[in-house]
């Protein structure tokens, strides 16, 4: 699979709050954020639900994987969609970077893809899981 998903128990606005502090409790900063609905109502005149693309880095991964191959970031940033479905569900969709990276094949590349892998993977666990009510 190329990315993690999770549908969390919060607003879409909290969630966009909660997924860039969990970003930053795993070292990773978020460099741009892309508003799909917007920019969809802007260029195409479409209606869109609400959909968020945040560009997320971790330092350290990006200088180690630049020096393994200077064109690896092409591959940059991690993404992490934060949507609202029809239902008002909200649902996190991060890149597995370990996916991201298998293209650039090198054993010490594929250490730091799985490490990478490990803190977004760290990063959706932090994120809270939906309520289950009992029937």
């Amino acid at each position: 699979m190329y990315h993690f998903s999770k549908t969390v128990a919060v607003a879409f606005d909290e969630a966009i709050a909660l997924v860039t502090d969990a970003l930053k409790a795993e070292g990773l900063g978020v460099l741009t954020e892309i508003d799909v609905q917007g920019a969809f109502k802007k260029k195409l005149d479409v209606e869109f639900r609400r959909y968020k693309i945040l560009g997320a880095c971790h330092p350290q991964v990006a200088y180690e994987m630049l020096q393994i191959d200077d064109k690896a970031g092409v591959l940059y940033p991690c993404n992490v969609v934060v949507q609202e479905h029809a239902d008002g569900r909200v649902e996190v969709s991060a890149v597995d970077p370990l996916a991201m990276f298998l293209m650039i094949h090198s054993p010490r590349a594929k250490e730091i893809a799985l490490d990478a892998s490990k803190k977004m993977q760290a990063v959706m666990d932090r994120l809270p899981s939906p309520v289950l009510v009992a029937a």
